[in-house]
């Protein structure tokens, strides 16, 4: 399909859908907007991460102003992509979803071809990049790319091992840069799942980004035996005194075959919204649930209804739980591969992931996803 041809059915998809997928977007953008007043209000007894907040609000609002001037071209651009920057990691934990891809394995992006895609980006209005991996601080070079970009937020899913003293002092004049430390509960759980001692580094960790005033959060992988620990308010409490502003819950998908049993049950993925409100009330942090808190907004938010997958490889994809790719960024342009005809296919037939038993409608669908090739 041709960039031109794609357009034009982007612009039909518009038509035929407009009032559902206008009002989608709207309360998406809403969300971020409130998102970011909710950030910059737990942050005023901090002069300085208060002053950047504010900035960060107001660059929100004109990349949200950007993203509706492309919609009116006929290019639905997301708000955020999550950007898998390496498929390396020095640490090899039970159930990993990124070691258990089987994706073809190319060379990862250049550092020059990562920078292009931050100005595409930046010019296209997305406004948050959500970096993983692997362990992405094992592309160091990161940081002298990230610094060029004040208006786009970074948040970085990191192990946290590698995050030594001079990469603190990299990230602490850089505060659109929020790191994102990987846990599952308390020392008992995070050790089994990634190593013994890990969790101990975490928290000296955590000791080092509070005194240097750096804006940090956790990312939980919610799981059936770690589910009413970490969304326990004795948990939450604990890390919110240590200076954690931002609490990421990510349902456990089993791309691993033997884990299955580690998935949510429906009665545990459908408390999870109410559970996110009931802390956000309590608590001076922000909670967000992946998928949870799409349900929301209508559903799934992958394929670009609201966030796309890129790859190491530079392939992307609906969903860094679905390595189904029919564009590389190393062949086209970011708005290019915003028009690819698999993403166009899935957002087309979006009421094909309503209707699901597990968390991750996209996972469940798999074979439905695939056969769109």
């Amino acid at each position: 399909m041709t960039a031109i041809n794609s357009a034009e059915s982007v612009k039909r998809l518009y038509l035929n859908n407009e009032t559902i997928e206008d009002s989608t977007i709207d309360i998406f953008n809403e969300s971020i907007v409130k998102f970011f007043k909710n950030a910059l209000k737990i942050s005023l007894k901090k002069p300085n991460q208060a002053i950047f907040l504010l900035k960060a609000l107001r660059n929100q609002r004109i990349a949200i102003k950007t993203r509706n001037r492309w919609k009116s071209n006929g290019i639905h651009v997301p708000a955020f992509l999550i950007f898998s920057i390496t498929g390396r990691c020095n640490l090899k934990c039970k159930g990993c979803y990124a070691h258990a891809q089987h994706r073809e394995k190319e060379k990862e992006l250049d550092t020059i071809r990562i920078r292009r895609l931050f100005q595409e980006a930046a010019e296209l209005g997305i406004s948050m990049i959500l970096i993983a991996g692997g362990e992405p601080m094992l592309r160091p070079e990161l940081f002298e790319i990230t610094k060029d970009f004040p208006e786009i937020i970074f948040a970085i899913f990191t192990n946290g091992t590698l995050l030594d003293n001079t990469v603190i002092e990299k990230i602490k004049k850089q505060r659109n840069v929020v790191p994102l430390l990987s846990t599952e509960g308390f020392e008992h759980e995070t050790d089994d799942r990634r190593g013994d001692g890990i969790y101990r580094k975490l928290r000296l960790l955590m000791d080092k980004l509070w005194e240097n005033n750096i804006f940090f959060g956790t990312s939980l992988t919610l799981t059936s035996t770690n589910y009413s620990l970490i969304t326990n308010e004795l948990f939450v409490e604990d890390f919110v005194k240590k200076g954690c502003k931002v609490f990421i819950y990510v349902e456990y998908v089993p791309v691993r075959e033997g884990t299955e049993h580690l998935e949510l049950n429906l009665d545990q993925t459908k408390k999870i919204p109410e559970l996110m409100d009931s802390l956000r009330i309590k608590y001076p942090s922000l909670f967000v649930a992946f998928p949870g808190d799409e349900e929301k907004l209508g559903g799934c938010l992958s394929s670009g209804r609201g966030f796309l997958h890129i790859s190491p490889e530079g392939r992307i994809e609906p969903c860094p739980f679905a390595p189904y790719s029919d564009t590389n960024i190393k062949d086209v342009s970011l708005k290019e591969a915003l028009q690819s005809k698999l993403l166009l296919k899935i957002r087309e037939n979006h009421d094909e992931l309503k209707e699901t038993t597990s968390g991750c409608a996209l996972w469940e669908k798999r074979e439905w996803v695939k056969s769109l090739l």
